[in-house]
């Protein structure tokens, strides 16, 4: 078995817990937007639930075809209509397109800075990674500038050599084709990598290119530290056969 060098690793449901991102996202925006926009903070927060289950909708219908502007152009417009949706919804007016960019952007930002993702015990694990001379990047597929801020807030940015969202590459994460891009981008050979996910599919695509991969899976009782835990064991166990 080849020697494993590098780790591409999952966001959300790996590093972070998305069921406790959530609720804090949708308070955080009622928050941050009325200082903006004005409106009530409540009527801010309820509105992103429809907003966000639209984009995430939008998003999967785009990852299934090839882009026809780049990725990193197709999330700033789609980020500007989750905005504007909000607008309609607690009765506000749209900001022209330029003002929505910097509110959508910063409202973001806000959020990023202060969600509570503490996960103490799988930061200690990426350190150990980090320590025993293993490159750590992020494969995920949202935005990069997302990926960099959340990173920096569960205090791990520092240990990642890249950070790739698909707009990173320009390569949806939506089969092998976004894995060989990141392969080829770090010029890593895939016998000598692993990818830790918690979809089952995107292990898939990942062997496709030629990767192994270690699949998350959390039990209904079971805390997410834990989850990912038992995974990382599975990568040392990796580790001390190759």
């Amino acid at each position: 078995m080849a020697k494993i060098t590098t780790l591409f690793i999952d966001k959300g449901g790996v590093l972070i817990d998305n069921t406790v991102l959530s609720p804090q996202y949708r308070r955080l925006l009622g928050e941050f937007l009325p200082t903006e926009l004005g409106g009530d903070p409540d009527a801010w927060a309820h509105a992103n639930a429809g907003a966000a289950s639209r984009a995430f909708a939008r998003y999967q219908r785009a990852y299934m075809t090839a882009p026809s502007t780049s990725i990193r152009d197709w999330y700033a417009e789609d980020v500007r209509r989750w905005l504007y949706e909000m607008c309609d919804e607690v009765g506000r007016p749209r900001p022209p397109a330029a003002q929505a960019d910097r509110i959508a952007s910063a409202a973001q930002e806000y959020v990023r800075r202060r969600v509570d993702i503490r996960a103490p015990r799988i930061v200690e694990r990426l350190r150990d990674f980090h320590r025993r001379g293993l490159k750590l990047h992020m494969a995920s597929a949202d935005q990069h500038a997302d990926l960099v801020g959340y990173l920096d807030t569960l205090g791990t940015l520092e240990l990642f050599d890249r950070v790739y969202g698909s707009d990173l590459i320009n390569v949806w994460k939506s089969g092998p084709a976004y894995y060989r891009a990141i392969l080829a981008d770090t010029g890593t050979d895939a016998a000598n990598a692993v990818v830790v996910d918690d979809s089952e599919s995107a292990t898939l695509w990942a062997a496709e290119a030629g990767l192994r991969g270690v699949v998350v899976r959390r039990g209904a009782a079971e805390r997410f530290e834990d989850s990912v835990l038992r995974a990382f064991d599975e990568v040392s166990a990796l580790l001390s056969r190759a």
